[in-house]
């Protein structure tokens, strides 16, 4: 009885031995690897019944299945670490690219820039003198191009003739008086011009723009650049036509 309870207790040494070191294994390997599959392949070769031999077929489909699969496995991680590079690299192009649009627009604070606009601002520059500036945009040549000047109220203070043009955008520019010659305020005003289309002979609108300082430079929601111009308010820096020199 004592050999027969040694022999068992021996055994579950064993077994209990076995059992931990195939839950370390699982826990160490739960994936099948290359070489365990060949491994098995190999195993699965050398106990085939030699009357009834594996398939050849059968067996390049299995080596086939697992090299696809180890393959897509592979270049999923691979794929995962582009993804994660190419998000890094994103991040610090976005905010070298948010550094030189600050950068961009600090420098443009003082300077006088074109924007396409409806309202123009009167500036006084001294006891005397006053003016407007700004560009008027089109594409055929024009006849009798008229610059109309109105109030923040609407109604019409003043006509600029700029003649005729075989190609734009001109320059118009106002000293403030009025049609009796009279010098009106410093403020902001409403602008328009038309011209006669020399190939159609028809009457147009066209496109107005107008000079201001900038004032200001800030950054909104997103990191959106927005530039304050003095007289006519917040303008993108992607409006700017032009800087003046």
């Amino acid at each position: 009885m004592s050999e027969v309870s040694n022999s068992n207790f021996a055994d579950s040494l064993r077994w209990e031995r076995n059992k931990v070191d195939t839950t370390d294994s699982n826990q160490n390997g739960q994936a099948m690897t290359q070489e365990d599959f060949f491994s098995l392949l190999t195993t699965q070769l050398a106990a085939q019944d030699p009357t009834k031999p594996t398939d050849n077929d059968q067996m390049i489909s299995q080596m086939t299945q697992f090299t696809m699969a180890d393959g897509i496995s592979g270049l999923s991680s691979q794929f995962e670490e582009f993804t994660s590079a190419f998000n890094s690299f994103m991040s610090d192009s976005q905010a070298q690219q948010t550094s030189n649009k600050a950068l961009q627009a600090s420098s443009m604070v003082g300077r006088e820039v074109l924007v396409a606009s409806e309202e123009a601002a009167l500036y006084q520059f001294s006891e005397e003198q006053f003016a407007m500036g700004g560009q008027l945009a089109f594409d055929n040549s024009m006849n009798d191009i008229k610059l109309t000047i109105r109030d923040e109220g609407g109604k019409h203070v003043a006509t600029v003739d700029l003649g005729a043009a075989t190609e734009g955008p001109i320059q118009f520019a106002w000293d403030g008086k009025n049609e009796s010659g009279e010098q009106l305020p410093a403020a902001l005003y409403k602008i328009s011009a038309t011209g006669i289309d020399a190939n159609s002979g028809e009457k147009v609108s066209l496109a107005t723009s107008t000079y201001s300082r900038v004032d200001s430079v800030r950054f909104g929601n997103g990191n959106e650049l927005t530039m304050n111009l003095r007289g006519l308010g917040s303008f993108a820096m992607d409006e700017i036509i032009e800087v003046a020199p």
